[in-house]
C-alpha cells in the first residue's frame, strides 16, 4: 500500500501477490460456506417463527427476554429493474439483535437477492443477478466504531458503446449483442467507520474482487480493442478475466435529520480507494477519488424539500475498462442513480461530472397494512458529463459542455422513517424513448 506510487522488487511483489491471494481466497470461500450453511439451516424457520416466538415471551413474561434483548427478523419478496437491467424479482431478508437503550441495534444481518429478465430483439435475456449478505456491528468490542462485513456475488450483461463524451450509436440496434459484454464478479467488502467529531466521521476498508469477464470477438468492445485508436487501446487494456484488491479510505459530513428521507441538512463524503496492483495476481494498478456532495432544505415545510447533489470522480492509473462507466460503485451518467434517462453504462471515461436537483413533496399521508404510510411526487433534473482520459481527446470527447441530461418525475411511498419505494420516468436525449426504474431507497 505504502508502494503504490513507488517502485517495488517484482519477485518480492509477485510473492506476496500470490501470498494474498490465496489467503483471501480461502477466507472468502469459508465466509460465504458459513453463511449457506446457516442460512439454509436457520434463516427460513426464523423468519416464520421469530414473530410468533417474540408475541409469546411478550404475553408470557411481559417483556421479550431478559434486560429487553430480542431478535427480530423479516422477510419480503421484492419486485426491482429498470428499462436498463429489465424488470425481475427477489427478496429482502433482516435479522437484527435488539436491545432497550441501543440504537439502533448489537448486531444486525441483512441480505438481499434479484434476478431480472428483459425481452428485446425477438429473445428473452437474464441480464442482471445479484445475491449479497452484511453483517454490521454498529460498536465493535463496545468502541464507537462500526465494523460491516459483505460477500456479494453479481453476474450482469454490460453495456459498451465507445469511450469518451462524443461516443455515438446513431441509427444502429442498441439491444443488440454487439454492444454487450458477460462479468461475473464474487466480492468480498470490509469496511470500518468511527467518529472523529460531531457529524464527522472517517472509514478504512478493503475489497477482493475476482473477475469474470468473456467478450465476444464480433462485439464491439472486442473490435475497438482491435482497431481502435491507440488512445481506445489503452484505455481498454486487458479484457481477460483477473483478480483485483482495494484499500479504501474515507471522510464523511454529516448533518441530516433522517438518513433514507432527509429535509435539511448534508451528507458530503470524500471517497479514495487504491489498488497496488502490477503483480502476477494483482493486474491493476489504479486508484480512484470520489467527491460526492448532498444537501437537503426543507421549503417552508417538511412536506416539500429540495433536494441537491454535485459530484466528482478521478480515476488515475491502469483503470479496468469495466470501472470508467462507473462512481462510487453504481452508474454514473446513466443507470438508476446517476443521470437518470440516459443508458446505464452508456458513456465510459476517467473523469466524470455530475449532479442532480429533486424536489420531494410528501403529498398524502395515510394508514396501510398496519403502518402509516407516505405517498410522494418528485420532479427532478439530472446532468453529467464524461472526459475519456485526463489529457485532452476531443476526437472521443466532443467540444463544448457535451451535457448529457435527463428529466422527468416519479413517485415514492414511504413506510416510517426507515423505508423507501420509488419508481422514476425520465426522458433524455438518449432514450428509447423513455427510461424507467423501480427500486428501494432515494436516488440519493
Amino acid at each position: 500500500m505504502l508502494a503504490f506510487f513507488g517502485k517495488s522488487s517484482p519477485g518480492i511483489a509477485n510473492a506476496l501477490g500470490r501470498f494474498v491471494s490465496i489467503c483471501l481466497r480461502r477466507v472468502v470461500r469459508r465466509f460465504l460456506f458459513a453463511c449457506a450453511c446457516w442460512s439454509s439451516s436457520s434463516l427460513a424457520a426464523d423468519a416464520l417463527n421469530s414473530n410468533g416466538r417474540q408475541k409469546d415471551e411478550q404475553s408470557s413474561t411481559g417483556v421479550a427476554s431478559d434486560e429487553g434483548e430480542h431478535t427480530e427478523t423479516n422477510f419480503v419478496p421484492v419486485l426491482g429493474g429498470s428499462t436498463d437491467l429489465g424488470l425481475g424479482g427477489g427478496y429482502f431478508m433482516g435479522i437484527a439483535r435488539v436491545k432497550k437503550g441501543v440504537d439502533p441495534y448489537l448486531w444486525n444481518i441483512d441480505s438481499s437477492g434479484l434476478i431480472t429478465f428483459k425481452y428485446s430483439s425477438g429473445k428473452l435475456t437474464v441480464p442482471y443477478q445479484d445475491l449479497y449478505a452484511r453483517l454490521t456491528i454498529p460498536r465493535l468490542f463496545g468502541a464507537p466504531l462500526r465494523l460491516e462485513l459483505r460477500p456479494s456475488y453479481t453476474w450482469e450483461r454490460v453495456d459498451y458503446f465507445g469511450m469518451g463524451n462524443a461516443s455515438s450509436v446513431a441509427g444502429k440496434n442498441t439491444a443488440s449483442d454487439y454492444f454487450k459484454y458477460t462479468r461475473g464478479h464474487p466480492q468480498f467488502d470490509v469496511d470500518v467507520r468511527g467518529k472523529i467529531a460531531d457529524h464527522f466521521a472517517g472509514h478504512v476498508g478493503f475489497r477482493y474482487i475476482q473477475n469474470i469477464i468473456r467478450v465476444a470477438s464480433d462485439s464491439k468492445l472486442a473490435d475497438d480493442q482491435r482497431m481502435g485508436s491507440e488512445e481506445v487501446k489503452h484505455l481498454i487494456g486487458s479484457t481477460d478475466s483477473s483478480v483485483v484488491v482495494l484499500f479504501k479510505y474515507g471522510l464523511q459530513w454529516d448533518t441530516r435529520d433522517n438518513e433514507t428521507s432527509s429535509h435539511h441538512g448534508s451528507f458530503d463524503t470524500l471517497d479514495v480507494k487504491l489498488s497496488p496492483g502490477e503483480t502476477t495476481e494483482f493486474r491493476y494498478r489504479y486508484g480512484e477519488a470520489t467527491l460526492n456532495l448532498r444537501g437537503f432544505l426543507a421549503l417552508g415545510t417538511e412536506r416539500v424539500t429540495l433536494a441537491v447533489r454535485a459530484v466528482g470522480d478521478w480515476m488515475f492509473g491502469d483503470v479496468p475498462f469495466y470501472e470508467l462507466a462507473r462512481f462510487d460503485d453504481t452508474f454514473a451518467v446513466g443507470g438508476t442513480t446517476g443521470v437518470r434517462g440516459v443508458p446505464a453504462q452508456r458513456y465510459y471515461g476517467k473523469l466524470k461530472a455530475l449532479g442532480n436537483v429533486e424536489l420531494r413533496l410528501e403529498a398524502v399521508s395515510f394508514h396501510a397494512l398496519g403502518k402509516p404510510l407516505v405517498l410522494g411526487f418528485v420532479p427532478f433534473f439530472d446532468g453529467g458529463r464524461v472526459w475519456a482520459d485526463t489529457a485532452s481527446h476531443p476526437e472521443l470527447d466532443g467540444h463544448g459542455v457535451g451535457l448529457k441530461y435527463g428529466v422527468g418525475g416519479g413517485l415514492r411511498v414511504q413506510s416510517g422513517t426507515s423505508f423507501v419505494i420509488r419508481a422514476d420516468l425520465a426522458w433524455s436525449p438518449d432514450a428509447t424513448p423513455v427510461s424507467g426504474y423501480f427500486s428501494a431507497g432515494q436516488a440519493f
